[in-house]
């Protein structure tokens, strides 16, 4: 009689083998924590806003996590880590607002660390968000300018168990439109310059800040009452954002157009009139859009080399072919601008200029600098300083974007109408020269030279020449 059959006894290390392809299989197929891939929420992005008071960081997430935030002393910063979890994107983020200094994104085993390096006296609080609205799950995390270090009760250690959000998430960056948006709207971005801190140009009692902030205010009043267009503003409070953080705005809202908004003044008071500037690659055109540069660039330099900060995005940009068509619709831009400031009877135009404002250089969308008007100028400083004069540049400057547009209808419900054609064919007389045309033509030389294709500002007697129509000769 064969004797009974013993169960086989796999040894030890067989029996473990097993158990590790099983273990394995299920955090392959995300069946058990330990596949931080799978399973732990993914940092989409970091972003970050400067107010006047506060800087807030929203952490972007793929799913809800468990999150702590911790105060760390020598050097001060805080230090939030979200358990299990990735990031989609690497490295520092440089912030440099007074309170801030940068964002570091570091990645671990069991966890994703978003470290933000402090300066001066903050308190902190922090809270959690759910996806709502087509936004993702969110960690906010809000540092304030205070007299000391943080709160006991802010200071201690979240683990998914938020406070009441005191703020909301983001400041509204739009003035509300009254009209219905029909598909993708033609979003203007406006860059009211300096605030903050940084008053920009002061004469009298009368500040650079506060003037072109009213001014874009209105000016985003205006294009959002236009059916198919949108206004963005970088700024709607007295608080300095980044030229970084412009920047950006600019992109996150895919702006179309991006016009910041500034003042003049001239050692002479009797320069006056507006100036658009747009992007050079090569260099400012003279030393005066050199120096003006210079001096707007050089309130971020403190904090952030805006240059090294989006040099690899800016290469790439350069190496674009569609950056000759950015810089040729700028140039155009600038022309209208000016255009429309010559017919508006409220301020002169002056020229348009390239200079490599730092603002300018990282976008690749239509862009110009526009110095409205001089401070130091008594006539300018009048519509400066004035509700009605500060109105009547904004409508000037949408006046310009609508005719670099050819939108018709848009210039119709604002009161204005399209400049005519260029169909007029003149012949060059003796004594003539593109100045003298494009100031009885009511145009601008580069306008003229544009338009016809002119290699040089030199004309000769019998050249045939395009000139706008419907201006009679005089």
């Amino acid at each position: 009689m064969p004797s009974p059959r013993l169960p086989v006894q796999l040894p030890i290390t067989r029996r473990w083998s097993w158990r590790v392809l099983l273990a394995g299989l299920l955090v392959f197929l995300g069946l058990v924590p330990g596949g931080r891939a799978l399973a732990g929420p993914e940092v989409l992005r970091v972003r970050h806003f400067t107010g006047p008071d506060y800087t807030r960081v929203v952490l972007d997430l793929s799913r809800p996590c468990s999150y702590e935030v911790r105060e760390i002393a020598n050097p001060r910063r805080l230090v939030i880590n979200v358990r299990q979890g990735a990031f989609r994107l690497d490295g520092s983020i440089p912030v440099g607002d007074g309170l801030v200094k940068r964002i570091r994104r570091n990645e671990g085993d069991e966890r994703a660390q978003v470290v933000l390096d402090l300066e001066g006296a903050y308190t902190f609080k922090s809270f959690s968000l759910p996806a709502a609205d087509g936004r993702p799950d969110r960690v906010v995390v809000d540092v304030f300018r205070g007299t000391g270090s943080a709160a006991d009760d802010s200071a201690a250690p979240e683990m998914g168990t938020p406070s009441t959000p005191p703020l909301d998430e983001t400041p509204d960056l739009a003035i509300p439109a009254p009209v219905d948006r029909v598909g993708n709207p033609f979003t203007v971005i406006i860059d009211p310059g300096h605030g903050g801190l940084d008053p920009g140009a002061i004469r009298s009692d009368l500040q650079e800040k506060d003037v072109v902030l009213q001014v874009s205010r209105e000016m985003a009043r205006l294009i959002n009452q236009l059916p198919g267009y949108r206004a963005i503003l970088t700024r709607q409070t007295d608080h300095y954002p980044s030229l970084a953080r412009r920047v950006d705005i600019a992109r996150e809202e895919q702006g179309d157009l991006f016009l910041s908004v500034h003042c003049n003044t001239h050692r002479k008071k009797s320069v006056a009139g507006m100036e658009v500037y747009f992007l050079s690659l090569q260099g400012a055109t003279d030393r005066e859009a050199r120096e003006l540069a210079d001096k707007e660039n050089a309130a971020d330099m403190v904090g952030l080399d805006v240059r090294g900060v989006h040099d690899d995005l800016v290469m790439s940009i350069l190496m674009d072919l569609k950056m000759t068509r950015v810089l040729h619709e700028s140039s155009r831009l600038a022309d209208h601008m000016l255009e429309a400031a010559s017919r508006s009877g409220v301020v002169n135009s002056r020229k348009s200029k390239q200079a490599e404002f730092q603002v300018l250089r990282n976008l690749a969308m239509p862009s110009a600098l526009v110095e409205i008007a001089y401070l130091s100028n008594p006539d300018d400083y009048k519509v400066l300083n004035s509700p009605e004069g500060r109105g009547a540049l904004a409508a000037t400057l949408v006046e310009g974007v609508l005719t670099w547009q050819g939108d018709r209808q848009a210039l119709a419900l604002m009161g204005k109408n399209l400049p005519e054609s260029w169909t007029r064919k003149y012949a060059v007389r003796r004594g003539d020269s593109l100045w003298d045309l494009a100031r009885r033509h009511r145009t601008t030389v580069v306008e003229i030279a544009r338009r016809n294709n002119l290699r040089s500002r030199s004309i000769q007697v019998g050249q045939v020449l395009s000139l706008p129509d419907g201006i009679p000769e005089p």
